[in-house]
């Protein structure tokens, strides 16, 4: 009977191994571990699920006591070492997604090795969702939620951009809506987790438009141009030159200057869009993009991005030629002015691609008698963001990726060829000469000056534009 336990054990075990990002659903508002779960949704079909046994009869008391251990020091915080705050920018609002939770469960088991495997499991999972977190997050702005959702801390702003969203035409290309949350005292908005289903998810944020300033907001910040030391720290931070010999002496520079040449240092001000950050199949984040201006440069990265796949290329720039069309038929956007929000890139190891519309918390509704165009340069007074200047930019730079990409392949395989053609005619060079050598030998030629002839021979068709010696 105590095998037969056992094996039942490994056996679930190993089906929970299946469903490394398996969350389930949240019992209670304080923070809690819970086990994989299968449930109905939309991706269930490409994913597998759990079986009838449930995971309560795999636990123990002391496995309980170690995921809880290692989980909560795992938590999103200051500290931790896979914590989104490591890497998260008060210059951007950017994504963010869930970390898992685990409910400690009552059962017993008997010690075996199957619990470090799920025990690495969860670590991987952890680690794999921070890293969404990583690439967008502001320390206390995420909050976890069941499978298939994140909650994201409530802006009027967003909220009511997401509410009208849900009406327009550009509800395809945003996470879906699901309401107001309640936790610990705090409102949250509960939308889509658009990394759910994939694998080993390759993720990037673009922000768009042409400044990623209101203009109320630089409006304000011009009225009281107070010098400001953290403004200045990260200017020089980016650039120990940028400051003027005043703004050195002071050590501060003023919001509305930091602002304006912020936007100046990378292609935010001449292409209409900038990349915020990204990350290689849950990799480590990568964030050194603050001072990359050229096309090139971005292109560069769109094929390390991509690791040069064509079809992921292709599928985004459909996508958004798709969302293109789609914008300049919105009500939404013709009457908001979308600044600081991002395009999400998302594709994984198996091909599927995506790019959504996120971010909100800067999109306001233009003044009333504005019929916001998009696709002319900002003045002003006139609310202009510049999106669609910024998106056919975007677009072309991918477009151009794909014949820079195609254009190397090209060029490896003629090198290919070429590599190949001579190492063939080096081989029947041989050939002739020692068909050469045996006729001469059989000839009754002295064998004494065969061999000096032929050294001379092999040496002379060695030499590049010699072969036909």
């Amino acid at each position: 009977m105590e095998q037969s336990n056992q094996n039942s054990v490994e056996e679930n075990l190993q089906k929970l191994t299946i469903l490394p990002c398996e969350v389930g659903k949240d019992k209670e508002i304080k923070e809690s571990i819970i086990m994989p779960q299968a449930e109905n949704h939309k991706d269930t079909e490409n994913r597998s699920s759990v079986g009838k046994d449930s995971p309560e009869d795999v636990f123990s008391e002391v496995v309980k006591k170690k995921l809880v251990k290692e989980v909560s020091e795992r938590s999103v915080s200051s500290t931790s070492t896979c914590s989104s705050v490591n890497y998260s920018s008060q210059d951007s609002d950017q994504v963010f997604s869930e970390e898992e939770e685990i409910q400690p469960k009552r059962k017993t088991l008997r010690k075996t090795k199957s619990w470090k495997t799920f025990f690495t499991m969860v670590h991987w999972s952890l680690r794999r969702q921070n890293s969404w977190v990583q690439l967008a997050g502001h320390e206390g702005n995420f909050k976890a939620s069941e499978r298939g959702h994140i909650l994201k801390k409530f802006s009027p702003i967003e909220n009511a951009c997401l509410v009208a969203l849900m009406e327009d035409v550009l509800r395809p290309y945003v996470p879906t809506y699901h309401g107001l949350v309640e936790r610990e005292d705090n409102t949250y908005i509960k939308m889509e987790d658009l990394l759910m289903g994939l694998e080993a998810p390759s993720i990037m944020d673009c922000k768009m438009g042409f400044r990623t300033y209101l203009e109320d907001e630089l409006a304000k910040a011009l009225l009281k141009p107070t010098p400001r030391k953290d403004m200045y720290n990260k200017m020089v931070a980016l650039d120990p030159l940028a400051p003027t010999q005043e703004e050195h002496l002071q050590k501060a520079v003023t919001k509305p200057r930091y602002m304006q040449w912020r936007e100046s240092v990378s292609s935010t001000a001449h292409l209409g869009f900038r990349i915020e950050g990204a990350t290689l199949e849950g990799g480590p984040v990568k964030k050194n993009f603050k001072k990359m201006k050229s096309r090139e440069a971005i292109m560069e990265t769109f094929v390390t991005f991509t690791k040069s796949r064509k079809d992921i290329l292709a599928a985004y720039v459909k996508r958004l030629e798709s969302m293109q069309a789609t914008l300049k038929e919105s009500e939404f956007f013709r009457t908001h002015e979308v600044i600081g929000s991002s395009l999400l890139f998302v594709h994984d190891r198996r091909g599927f691609s995506n790019v959504w519309m996120i971010d909100f918390g800067k999109t306001s509704p233009a003044p009333a008698h504005l019929t916001l165009r998009h696709d002319v340069q900002w003045e002003t007074g006139n609310h202009e963001d510049g999106y669609l200047l910024g998106l056919q930019n975007l677009i072309d730079t991918i477009q151009d990726t794909i014949q820079m990409v195609e254009d190397s392949s090209e060029a490896a395989e003629s090198s290919q060829a070429e590599e190949g053609k001579q190492k063939t005619e080096g081989e029947n060079d041989k050939v002739l000469l020692k068909m050469e050598k045996e006729g001469r030998a059989a000839n009754g030629e002295n064998s004494s000056i065969v061999a000096e002839e032929d050294d001379a021979l092999t040496m002379a068709s060695s030499q590049p534009g010699n072969r036909d010696l």
